[in-house]
């Protein structure tokens, strides 16, 4: 009888490969390499080629959309240079550079091969002048994009009560001066012809007063016809009675303040 005792199964053995058949495949191997190698160097001395290449030498330079800033002013801002080849030019670094420029709200720079390059400004236009310690224009948007100089038109509305600051940090006073710009938009219109507007007072919240000469009227913010037209009511009665008034008062409902 055989003893099991001891047996010990045997487990698969695997053959090495011999260096006979090894060689071929690390020679193989190594070939790749070299070729990839090979094709890596190849590809950026290539692409190093086409960054000098003459034949992408900037040549021409487009700018379209420029009202009040320079051609010559925005070709400075982009940096770009006649004679630069425009493979190598960072396009949205250009752009911002144009954008440093107080008026130019958004600019785009694209290549023009091989030779050009096309830039296109969109400028902002003034709504209003924000006066704090200095004056700054105010888009439609709201925004204090550019401190007036004495070269710049004054003839905007005059907002006043905010700062700068305020206007570009606090939601309060944005959400205040955009009610303010929106009456301007659609309610300037009917706005009596003997109250000349001189100045719109804002507070983020009670609203706007309107100063008119000798005169402040409190219209707060919303309503904007029915108070309008309350207000004419009120001027046809003190004309009619020969007075004068310093202040009047129009956010309450049913009823006008008049000092």
């Amino acid at each position: 009888m055989r003893d099991y005792k001891d047996y010990r199964p045997r487990g698969k053995t695997s053959k090495k490969p011999s260096g006979k058949k090894l060689a071929p495949r690390l020679l193989k191997a190594g070939l790749v390499l070299t070729l990839i190698l090979a094709l890596g160097i190849a590809a950026g001395y290539s692409y190093k080629r086409i960054l000098t290449a003459k034949y992408f030498a900037l040549k021409e330079i487009v700018v379209t959309g420029e009202k009040r800033v320079k051609r010559e002013e925005i070709i400075t801002l982009s940096g770009a240079r006649v004679g630069e080849n425009i493979l190598a030019m960072g396009l949205n670094e250009m752009a911002r550079g144009i954008e440093s420029q107080p008026w130019v709200e958004r600019a785009t720079v694209r290549r023009v091969l091989p030779r050009g390059l096309s830039i296109a400004v969109n400028e902002r236009e003034p709504f209003a002048i924000l006066k704090t310690d200095t004056l700054f224009y105010l888009d439609r948007g709201g925004m204090p994009f550019k401190e007036l100089d004495s070269s710049d038109d004054p003839r905007y509305p005059l907002l006043t009560g905010m700062s700068k600051e305020d206007v570009e940090n606090d939601e309060l006073a944005r959400d205040a001066v955009m009610n303010t710009l929106d009456f301007i938009e659609t309610e300037v219109s009917g706005w009596p012809d003997e109250l000349p507007i001189s100045e719109i007072k804002v507070n983020r919240n009670q609203g706007m007063s309107i100063l008119s000469n000798n005169l402040e009227v409190k219209i707060g913010f919303g309503e904007y016809k029915v108070k309008i037209e309350r207000l004419r009511r009120v001027l046809e009665d003190l004309k009619g009675k020969g007075k004068k008034a310093g202040y009047i008062d129009l956010t309450y409902t049913g009823q006008v303040v008049v000092r």
